[in-house]
């Protein structure tokens, strides 16, 4: 399964939900790989430091970021891709290949402006592949009592697409994981509040695969639609089909 993060605007939190996205697959037992086709190579950076386990691959052309798709399929059950910030033609061929595309929203009326423009490459895309990738809207630095994160959730379904109810909101964790080189999900009871929210916007995205190895403890986490985990020693296993 090939995840794409995309927007025609930078500076949105592509990259860093692309990372936790990544890491949190990684850390309950998954075979994932990044790839990262973003010029400002950041998401690959920070999984390289973060998880130096963890496959990363880059791709700077059609013909590279098809190529390795289709060899990071053979191997691995998920593809995370950082897609370029811009409409530029590679953002096409990721979204092309995807079959979820994620695109991360900053609470402001100009930003839901740029996935407008986004997702006529979605648009695209579905019209090639019938009807794939499903799209997801997600708001990112949101401040719950902000009265324009409130106006953005209402006006987005107006651009077609599913809004995630999971929300990231503008948390400080964020900012500490890019610099220490981690993901909020490893950084402790102080940081859960961010960890949990990562954690309920994966369940969402994959919500039909609620069973995850814990790759750290060897058990597995049974985790129901919102976002609430039952952990249990099991020992290992892989995610429910």
């Amino acid at each position: 399964m090939l995840i794409a993060f995309a927007n025609s605007k930078g500076g949105v939190g592509k990259s860093t939900l692309a990372v936790h996205l990544a890491a949190w697959l990684y850390d309950h037992g998954k075979s994932v790989a990044l790839l990262d086709v973003d010029k400002q190579r950041s998401s690959s950076t920070w999984i390289a430091e973060a998880e130096p386990k963890l496959t990363v691959c880059t791709a700077e052309t059609h013909e590279e970021v098809a190529s390795s798709a289709q060899e990071l399929a053979k191997t691995h059950e998920f593809i995370v891709a950082d897609a370029p910030g811009g409409l530029e033609e590679l953002s096409r061929t990721v979204l092309i290949l995807a079959h979820l595309a994620v695109f991360p929203v900053l609470p402001s009326i100009l930003d839901l402006r740029s996935v407008a423009e986004a997702t006529k490459l979605l648009k695209f895309a579905q019209s090639i592949n019938g009807g794939h990738p499903d799209g997801k809207l997600v708001l990112n630095r949101v401040r719950k009592r902000d009265r324009i994160s409130r106006e953005l959730a209402e006006a987005a379904p107006g651009l077609g697409l599913t809004v995630a109810r999971s929300t990231i909101r503008d948390l400080q964790a964020f900012r500490l994981a890019a610099q220490q080189g981690t993901v909020v999900t490893r950084m402790g009871s102080r940081q859960r509040p961010a960890a949990t929210e990562v954690t309920q916007l994966v369940v969402e995205l994959l919500t039909d695969k609620l069973v995850f190895a814990d790759r750290s403890q060897n058990r597995t986490a049974s985790v129901d639609k919102s976002g609430v985990g039952e952990e249990r020693i099991y020992g290992k296993a892989s995610l429910a089909k």
